[in-house]
């Protein structure tokens, strides 16, 4: 369903939040990071060199390609799903607790549970039909439930309305309840009798450890969201007092822990979950700063409009790349600025170009 921006919508419809130029231009820088993780992973290879040859730049490719064992290596695409997972837990209570306040709590939950509705479809179609059902002739369902992308996403999501339904008023609270479910994660993964998905032998007790975390990030988020209007007239306070120290402690945490259970993209391990935390509370705080500056880069904002449409957009591109490296993978390994235009650059040039077209029509795909 297509909508106008509420920007531009007729004055006597009422609007129900405003939207944040800053916050847009976050959105749009992930979902170009999330666009390079889907480009780059069937650029995969062997970087040992007797395998598939290896295509791409190292930093932008997960890194349990490279290495999936234990320790495993962890670069910046491994927590861009995460960081996801925190946009859409910040934004989620900014939706819903302005429907709740405008509408009531029924037409909150209303929109809530489609969302979530929608993304566990999603799910189903992606993680269920084409990467199971068509590819293998079965349907992974533990994917397509609680383990897969989108089904994480749509956990995560409903766990942010949930805190948001329970906790409306008391930020701090919420706060503790994400402390204390990334403590329970770090406390079972180490036991070593659950069922893993990451390269640790599986214990047999089955725990959804990638889901789990997943909705601690969401719960945080919505704790920043309502940090933000701390004071309502002075956002740099919400910043000072809350945002900033939240996410230097998440930053330390993270540096301790990763020395007795380190960052583990599969099982977003506790330690990858503050990392996620710490990492989009200082970009938050940048682009806030970016607009108090008066700097804005081109068609970010754009692209952070429809962030969630645009990132299942770019499947397609992991689709096609993936077929061209099938039969033409030696040219591309071969040809490097070929490749930088061709994969690199291109894909995210078409999601731009859409995201522009859907700017100018002042139109926001509702998923």
């Amino acid at each position: 369903m297509s909508e106008q921006s509420e920007e531009t919508l007729p004055e006597k419809k009422e609007v129900l939040h405003k939207r944040y130029e800053w916050l847009d231009q976050f959105r749009g820088l992930i979902i170009i990071f999330l666009i390079i993780s889907v480009i780059t992973w069937p650029l995969t290879g062997d970087p040992t060199g007797s395998g598939d040859t290896w295509i791409g730049p190292p930093l932008l490719n997960h890194g349990f390609q490279y290495l999936n064992g234990w320790p495993p290596i962890i670069t910046i695409i491994d927590i861009g799903q995460q960081i996801f997972m925190f946009i859409l837990g910040f934004v989620g209570y900014i939706a819903f607790t302005s429907r709740r306040e405008k509408k009531g709590a029924k037409a909150a939950w209303k929109h809530g549970l489609i969302r979530v509705a929608v993304l566990y479809a999603l799910a189903f179609i992606d993680d269920g039909l084409v990467g199971g059902l068509i590819s293998d002739g079965n349907i992974p369902w533990d994917e397509v439930l609680w383990y897969g992308t989108l089904a994480n996403l749509a956990i995560g999501t409903f766990a942010a309305y949930f805190f948001t339904y329970l906790m409306p008023k008391n930020a701090d609270r919420r706060m503790i309840i994400a402390v204390v479910m990334m403590i329970i994660h770090a406390g079972l993964y180490a036991t070593g009798i659950f069922d893993y998905k990451g390269p640790l032998p599986s214990g047999e007790i089955l725990f959804p450890f990638n889901a789990f975390n997943h909705a601690a990030i969401a719960i945080a988020a919505t704790c920043f969201s309502q940090w933000y209007k701390l004071d309502p007239e002075n956002p740099k306070v919400g910043f000072k007092k809350r945002i900033l120290p939240a996410a230097t402690i998440s930053i330390i945490a993270f540096y301790c822990l990763d020395w007795v259970q380190p960052a583990e993209h599969h099982d977003a391990t506790t330690s990858l979950a503050l990392l996620a935390i710490a990492a989009s509370g200082f970009l938050i705080a940048v682009f806030f700063s970016f607009e108090q500056l008066g700097f804005k880069v081109p068609v970010l904002s754009e692209m952070g409009r429809n962030m969630l449409f645009l990132f299942i957009f770019a499947f397609l591109f992991d689709i096609t790349i993936g077929l061209f490296m099938d039969s033409s993978r030696e040219f591309f390994a071969s040809n490097p600025i070929i490749t930088m235009l061709l994969i690199g650059v291109l894909p995210i040039l078409i999601e731009a170009g859409i995201a522009i077209l859907l700017a100018k029509r002042n139109w926001i795909i509702k998923i």
